[in-house]
């Protein structure tokens, strides 16, 4: 049984939603970071709330009524209930002053971290890392083997999967990696508590080798802000995202990866190229998706995905350039915000993480040979790989010819083609 915190209780109280009517609406996130910047400043812990005491002065700092605070801090009996339901269930619940809280939550989205978070199975796969493979519901039989094949590689090599467990790829890349033995985080926006007594789901949960986890309630309906609130903490989690198949402007796999993109010190993410992709793939790039290079390459593993997102563009703030023409220097990592009465020892970086250190690449041909060389795997005419990558043909043919001088790629005659030695 999972014993909460007083702090938790607190912010539970506070943020929560419990079963039955309730005369007040729980704090969003806005008005809870108002809560927690009062806190910072008075040298509180949010289970100092608890004993009403400080709701005049916090009411009067943040705006939200005393009467409100009060309401929800005095629904104590409802948490307990609540809770026992969940613990039942086999549901546990930590909150954002929790030291097993993800640290790159809190590094990552800063104020927008969630500051509850509803889980079930190995809770210490919240450290997070790994491969996020995201996509649409909808998706043809090519991306549905890209997205399995991908998620076994990630099992191979010892990379978690984090996806949204939504219907389509989502489902097919966790179905994937778990049927290869790997571990896999699934980040839901809706009914948590179903998914956690599914078939599917409950060998893997007892293995250790599933985490599911939610920032709603677990019995709450799909919504589209929940859908879209939710891909931010799915890229948050892992290193890395890919984005197996998305609509062209439109949809939540391409609002998430843009917005991933436009994140200053956002994650590198990756998009599928190969074969007949969908024309949000390839607009991807404009916004800085990287080519996901082939699982079948002799070099493909971990390291090569960390070489490629160190070279990875800055971020995109205003209208997509062309993806060539963008500074290739990482921005430093972001300081990581802390709760109050949180812990404050600092997590070790992982493997990935460090190759954001790297030394910046020498000339702009060096940023960009990797991404070329991944979307070479296949032979490409130099027309159709302009078109692909979105860039001038007088480039491209420079820094083709330069490839091939250095013996990096091959050229080959009738018809003219070119493919990564």
């Amino acid at each position: 049984m999972h014993t909460l915190s007083d702090d938790a209780k607190a912010i539970l109280l506070l943020c929560g939603r419990f079963r039955g009517t309730s005369e007040e609406d729980p704090l969003d996130l806005r008005e809870y970071g108002r809560v927690v910047q009062w806190l910072r400043d008075a040298r509180l812990r949010p289970a100092d709330l608890l004993a009403l005491e400080h709701v005049p002065a916090l009411a009067g700092a943040t705006g939200v009524s005393a009467d409100r605070l009060q309401a929800l801090l005095r629904r104590g009996v409802k948490l307990g209930f609540a809770v026992e339901q969940w613990n039942q269930s086999g549901i546990w619940v930590i909150c954002r002053s929790d030291p097993e809280y993800p640290a790159r939550y809190k590094s990552h989205l800063k104020e927008r971290a969630p500051p509850i978070l509803f889980g079930a199975g190995e809770r210490s796969l919240l450290k997070g890392g790994g491969l996020a493979i995201v996509g649409s519901r909808n998706v043809d039989a090519e991306g549905e083997a890209f997205a399995r094949d991908t998620a076994a590689w990630c099992a191979r090599q010892g990379l978690p999967v984090v996806s949204g467990g939504a219907r389509g790829v989502d489902r097919i890349a966790m179905s994937g990696a778990l049927e290869a033995g790997g571990l896999v985080v699934g980040v839901l926006a809706d009914s948590l508590l179903r998914a956690s007594v599914s078939r599917e789901s409950r060998y893997a949960l007892s293995e250790g080798r599933l985490l599911l986890v939610s920032p709603y309630h677990p019995e709450a309906g799909f919504s589209v802000g929940n859908a879209m609130g939710r891909n931010k903490l799915v890229y948050a989690l892992a290193d890395y995202g890919l984005v197996v198949s998305a609509s062209d402007d439109r949809g939540g796999t391409w609002a998430g990866a843009v917005e991933e993109l436009k994140r200053e010190s956002g994650r590198a993410v990756f998009v599928r190229m190969a074969g007949a992709v969908p024309k949000g793939n390839r607009r991807l790039i404009e916004y800085g998706a990287i080519p996901f290079p082939s699982i079948d390459a002799p070099d493909a593993d971990p390291d090569r995905l960390a070489a490629l997102a160190a070279l990875r563009p800055r971020a995109q703030t205003e209208s997509p350039m062309p993806l060539f023409a963008r500074a290739m220097s990482t921005p430093a990592a972001p300081a990581q915000v802390r709760e109050p009465g949180a812990s404050s020892s600092a997590t070790a970086p992982s493997k990935p993480a460090e190759a954001d250190s790297a030394p910046p690449p020498a000339s702009v041909y060096e940023a960009v040979l990797p991404v070329l060389l991944a979307a070479l795997e296949e032979p490409a005419a130099t027309a159709d790989l302009a078109e692909r990558l979105e860039v001038s043909r007088p480039q491209l043919e420079a820094w083709l010819t330069r490839a091939v001088a250095e013996n990096k790629v091959r050229r080959q005659t009738r018809p003219v083609r070119y493919s990564r030695i």
